[in-house]
């Protein structure tokens, strides 16, 4: 081992010694999970085939879903049927659009084991021994891995069964037949992630319950399904995700891969188990990792929606086969649910705070706009939760529970969303705020990094923002675009000055290791210091101490102030001794632009959206940057972002105020 890789075993053993704190249960906790993981391993290595393929051929139990024909569905969706009917003939013609690759041809036999956006081929490979991250190309495991989801293949089941369509049955089967001979269990990139495991599983038992609808399965191929089936649970239980100190949103893919694993072969000898361990271990994870306040403990709005969609999914299917879960979970998803509508913008989006990699488990297509609208149907319909007037995603519902799952989310919706005062949430605990009044939507950032000091899915977006007016969102957090495949990208944006907010001395707020992707070590801390409702505005103070290792030590402080008009001002403080490089940046959304009409003053437009002015005061210059917003994963645009420098002092305030253009008044 040479010197720089000792060093950075010695780094990191440290990094996880902060984030366990001085806790001698956990350290022995981790040591024997390290020991008992490396042991699983080995035997995998060794006996994989006797441990995961040599059972007898179960029984396959089918999910039962009842999907109506085409003419008994309302007009309100007869869009989603179009959609549908497209999407079914992209499936037949094996044509895919995921990731940001638009429309791509895979040719007669698909490849499931290439990444067709870079040309790289995994081999096939025992699963341990394939490398899935190779960072000297752009290669990313993501596109086999989502392909490999068959979300196409809902498709194809939901069309069978609404369109009484023989030719996507047949599609569906060819499909799945040919993954299985394509993907021997434990070969190649395919069996790498526990977490892929459980989903491609779920979206399995989910088309076949839609296509058994018109016919059943061949014998045949019911019969390799379920031996694969088999494969697949047994793969993840042996190799479950997480440690004592760190379960995320993997574990609970895993788990709930098991839960409908183990109800649809029912008369498997591990089958009973399964079940009530994903049972126990679903109650266990959503009061872990659900905050006090709904919020996702990952610091990661996208995260958080897809941990929402996969506690939905296993209450949903616990109470289908009759096992359902206790009535303290559902109070910790009615309180996900309510965070994800307070977050919401009123155009439905959500704010892309933290990673966003337009995971799903049961889609609608291949479009992943950064919104929860879908979930919120969802939650209307299995637990009666409200739902805005103008949400968009019903068809989702419909597909995957039924009508009448549609039908009485329909029920619950609201007849308006629009504030008639100014209003304010704190999710204290996550650290997010949010302010409205009638004709702006405010959501502000100052948490911590999540996942128990990790970070893995969080950015340095500490008192930056999202801002929307009169339906429009004007100020955009940066988004994703990629993980591995552009390392370089990756960094910079969920670096800091990707960011709407301060930045000190060209420092991170939290020490950002290029090498580690997936790591955002804790170093800030935060507060709310104010949050005040006025009759015509509102008011939020927020502070971290992210940069009190430069010298001399600095605290960031930041006041934004939401008129009942719609106009934002933001005020930047800096507590502390000595002189700094201080900037702030503004991101504008995807094509908006700013035009000069006076010193530090900008006429901000984009498209038919005019009449915006950000008047910027104190600082000692203002230029204007090229820049990306990544609005779904893989997807980046350029966008307009000002960089505002302070001016030079001990003690620098300096800010901006944004909104419709009013008479001038006087600057701070």
């Amino acid at each position: 081992m040479t010197a720089v890789e000792i060093a950075t075993l010695h780094s990191r053993a440290a990094a996880k010694l902060r984030q366990t704190g001085p806790d001698p249960t956990m350290i022995s906790r981790l040591a024997v999970h390290h020991v008992r993981t490396r042991w699983q391993q080995r035997r995998l290595r060794s006996s994989y085939s006797e441990l995961i393929c040599s059972v007898r051929s179960p029984a396959f139990e089918p999910l039962r879903i009842s999907l109506e024909p085409a003419g008994s569905w309302p007009s309100e969706l007869s869009t989603a049927l179009q959609r549908l009917a497209a999407e079914r003939d992209a499936a037949l013609a094996h044509t895919v659009d995921l990731l940001g690759s638009g429309p791509v041809d895979l040719g007669p036999d698909v490849d499931w084991h290439r990444d067709f956006k870079s040309g790289w081929r995994w081999p096939a490979h025992f699963y341990q021994d394939v490398t899935i991250t190779r960072p000297d190309d752009d290669s990313d495991a993501k596109v086999p891995w989502e392909l490999s989801r068959a979300h196409h293949l809902l498709a194809l089941g939901r069309a069978a069964a609404i369109f009484g369509d023989e030719r996507a049955a047949d599609e569906l089967e060819h499909q799945l037949t040919h993954w299985i001979d394509a993907n021997p269990p434990g070969i190649g990139i395919n069996w790498t992630n526990p977490m892929e495991i459980a989903i491609r599983a779920i979206n399995w038992v989910w088309a076949i319950a839609a296509v058994e609808q018109l016919r059943p399965l061949h014998t045949a191929t019911r019969a390799r399904l379920a031996l694969s089936l088999t494969a697949h649970g047994r793969h993840i239980w042996h190799n479950l995700e997480g440690s004592p100190q760190l379960r995320s949103n993997h574990y609970l893919s895993d788990t709930v891969g098991l839960l409908v694993i183990g109800a649809v072969l029912a008369d498997d000898p591990l089958s009973e188990r399964w079940i009530r361990y994903a049972q126990d271990a679903l109650e266990r994870e959503a009061r872990e990792q659900i905050l006090a306040d709904g919020l996702d403990f990952e610091a990661s709005l996208g995260y958080h929606g897809l941990v929402l969609e996969l506690l939905l999914i296993a209450r949903w299917f616990s109470a289908r086969i009759g096992r359902s879960l206790s009535r303290g979970y559902d109070d910790i998803v009615r309180r996900m649910l309510g965070a994800s509508l307070a977050l919401r913008h009123p155009d439905g989006r959500m704010p892309q705070l933290g990673d966003w990699d337009s995971g799903r488990v049961l889609p609608a297509g291949w479009q992943r706009p950064p919104t929860h609208d879908h979930l919120l149907w969802v939650g209307a319909a299995s637990l009666g939760t409200p739902l805005p007037a103008d949400c968009a995603g019903g068809e989702e519902a419909a597909l995957n529970f039924g009508l009448d799952a549609w039908r009485h989310a329909r029920s619950r919706c609201m007849h308006s969303r629009s504030p008639a005062r100014p209003s304010a949430r704190s999710f204290l605990d996550a650290g997010v705020h949010v302010l409205r009044v009638p004709r702006a939507h405010l959501v502000v950032r100052c948490g911590d990094v999540g996942q128990n000091g990790n970070g893995g899915h969080s950015h340095n977006d500490l008192l930056s923002y999202e801002w929307s007016i009169d339906g429009t969102l004007v100020v955009a957090d940066p988004g994703t675009y990629c993980y591995t495949s552009d390392p370089v990208a990756r960094n910079e944006l969920r670096s800091t000055a990707a960011h709407s907010t301060i930045c000190v001395d060209d420092q991170e707020i939290n020490p950002l290791d290029p090498a580690r992707l997936f790591v955002l070590e804790r170093w800030a801390r935060v507060a709310r210091d104010e949050l005040t409702m006025e009759r015509d505005e509102l008011r939020l103070t927020c502070r971290h101490d992210g940069y009190r290792r430069l010298r001399p030590p600095v605290t960031l402080m930041r006041a934004f102030t939401l008129s009942n008009s719609g106009v934002l001002t933001v005020c930047d403080d800096l507590l502390g001794e000595g002189l700094h490089t201080v900037c702030s940046r503004l991101q504008l959304a995807v094509g908006w632009r700013a035009e000069s009409c006076g010193e530090h003053e900008f006429a901000l437009s984009c498209g038919g959206h005019d009449g915006l002015r950000l008047q910027i005061f104190g600082a000692a210059g203002v230029n204007i940057e090229n820049a990306w917003v990544s609005p779904r994963f893989g997807v980046r645009e350029h966008a307009v972002r000002l960089r505002i420098d302070a001016s030079t002092g001990p003690r620098p305030r300096f800010g901006y105020r944004i909104g419709p253009i009013t008479p001038r008044t006087d600057r701070r």
